[in-house]
């Protein structure tokens, strides 16, 4: 009995390696598609087609930086987006450095309905002049979001949150219709996801670290912005 316990413990082992090896298989596919989801893709220039031109002068999008910019950035974001709150310092250093550019932020919330309640209430804080701190909180909150997180983080920003309850109801329909064109202008440009920027006229796909957000910009200038097609 004693001799062969060994050998059982031996054809468990074997007989659990199929279901082992599968695992690690699968693990080893998702950290290297997190990985890829992390790297930027390949930018791709852009002209100014109708599509830019619409994405650029939206006036219902949340800006900040510079008020004459050399170079433009737009970004598509999503508050239940790792990569997104993971790069979002980088645009956070980048304005508070880099006085020749502005922002130009796309709420684009595409990962359920604590990404909407997030956006309208982000959009509804720019009635207030606060749309920056606020982004900016969401986007550094390490729980998954809900409507009482987002209270409170409104609260620990100095937002007047009557105010912001009062600014969500009364401007619904105008904020739906902001998150619709932020939706159509993500759709047109080809976007398959979060974040996604547009540097100058170079499409970005993908995280942008502090260095390669800075490496983005430096091309930007020497390109120009998008030029008509």
């Amino acid at each position: 009995m004693t001799s062969d316990t060994p050998r059982r413990g031996l054809l468990s082992l074997v007989e659990r390696r199929p279901k082992l090896t599968l695992l690690m298989a699968v693990l080893a596919g998702l950290a290297a598609t997190a990985i890829f989801q992390n790297l930027p893709r390949e930018a791709k220039k852009l002209t100014l087609t109708p599509v830019v031109r619409a994405v650029l002068e939206d006036p219902g999008s949340p800006r900040a930086g510079a008020a004459n910019p050399d170079v433009t950035i737009v970004v598509f974001t999503d508050y239940q987006c790792s990569v997104c709150k993971a790069t979002a310092p980088a645009l956070q250093q980048l304005l508070a450095s880099d006085k020749k550019v502005q922002v130009i932020f796309k709420d684009w919330p595409i990962l359920g309905e604590a990404s909407t309640i997030a956006a309208h209430a982000a959009l509804a804080s720019d009635r207030q002049g606060k749309y920056l701190p606020f982004h900016s909180a969401l986007m550094t909150a390490p729980m998954k979001l809900n409507a009482e997180h987002v209270r409170r983080i409104a609260v620990s920003t100095g937002l007047d949150v009557e105010r912001l309850t009062a600014d969500e109801a009364a401007h619904s329909a105008e904020i739906e219709a902001q998150l619709t064109r932020h939706n159509t202008q993500a759709f047109s440009l080809g976007l398959r996801g979060t974040p996604a920027y547009l540097v100058g006229p170079y499409l970005i796909e993908g995280g942008l670290n502090e260095a390669r957000l800075a490496q983005a910009v430096r091309r930007a200038r020497a390109a120009g912005p998008p030029a008509p097609p």
